[in-house]
């Protein structure tokens, strides 16, 4: 049986445009992405306003950003955990380095590493476990042979099959109880500081806090 409730959450939403927005010249698609967007971001300040955190000196908006991306970051690794049983993966991630090779193999280590947003020793360990249990082999770059090439072993690809339904359910569990819109809106935002952040970490993560902040947000 399909789900309808993307639609009829955007049967409603259409409804309150038009309703706001009389002129029938301006109720366009592109008028109404807009004012959707605009709307769908309006109630998730208003509903955090209405949250639990404290509003004091410390447990600014942007504080409270990253204590929530922590929490949530610990959520998916006790779901991941659970996903992971009775199989040769140690952590979530990887799965995530498995996953990464699948879409863009071959890949040099540091592009594994710096994709999946890790330090070079962090990553290092990883593939040196996937390949420790036969589910990434290495051969030498054809034009760099001081570089090394990844790609999943057949053993590799099986596993990371056998894996995708568990990891599904396991993504659904992470959106909660957000409505499709909501998720939408949610994916847009995560987007963005992930557009901002991910230069900073490629390119300036030795500089300072201060330097960093002087350069991507004054």
């Amino acid at each position: 049986m399909k789900n309808y409730q993307l639609i009829q959450d955007l049967i409603g939403h259409l409804e309150s445009f038009e309703h706001q927005q009389p002129d029938s010249d301006q109720q366009t698609l592109f008028n109404f992405v807009a004012w959707l967007n605009q709307h769908l971001i309006t109630s998730a300040a208003e509903h955090a306003q209405h949250s639990d955190y404290t509003h004091d000196a410390y447990q600014t908006p942007d504080v409270y950003i990253g204590i929530m991306i922590g929490y949530l970051y610990r959520y998916s690794r006790v779901y991941a955990r659970k996903g992971l049983e009775n199989t040769p993966l140690v952590t979530y991630d990887d799965f995530t380095y498995l996953a990464t090779l699948w879409q863009h193999q071959p890949m040099t280590k540091i592009s594994l590493i710096e994709r999946n947003i890790h330090e070079k020793t962090t990553g290092t360990e990883i593939i040196r476990r996937l390949l420790a249990n036969g589910l990434v082999e290495q051969y030498a770059d054809e034009t760099d042979k001081r570089s090394k090439r990844l790609q999943l072993t057949p053993k590799g690809q099986e596993l990371l099959m056998g894996m995708w339904p568990v990891m599904g359910q396991i993504a659904v569990l992470m959106g909660g109880n957000l409505t499709t819109a909501e998720k939408m809106v949610l994916v847009g935002l995560l987007q963005k500081l992930h557009t901002f952040h991910n230069p900073i970490f490629l390119n300036d993560r030795d500089n300072s806090i201060s330097d960093l902040i002087q350069s991507n947000v004054i």
